[in-house]
């Protein structure tokens, strides 16, 4: 009984602690996209995926690209490795 007394007590204490420390923060919830507010992070995937990167990039035939001229698409096409299970495993995706 005693040691139940305690632990309801310990709980008490952290909410109350918890809720003060709640009440005395005035900081403002930063509201910017996660890509803005970890941009550092975001910079160092781009720079591994860069690196790891392999694929080719194909011309597209001419009869195509009047229609990327009108959506505004570079005439290009990214192909996916053969290996698809390599690249999967290799970035860990599942």
């Amino acid at each position: 009984m005693p040691l139940i007394l305690l632990g309801l007590i310990f709980i008490v204490g952290i909410v109350i602690y918890a809720l003060v420390r709640y009440a005395n923060s005035d900081e403002q919830i930063d509201m910017r996209p996660v890509r803005e507010r970890y941009s550092h992070v975001f910079e160092k995937m781009k720079e591994r995926m860069n690196k790891s990167a392999n694929y080719e990039v194909v011309d597209d035939d001419e009869g195509s690209q009047s229609d990327d001229a009108e959506t505004g698409g570079s005439g290009h096409t990214m192909h996916f490795p053969d290996d698809a299970e390599v690249e999967k495993r290799k970035r860990n995706i599942r």
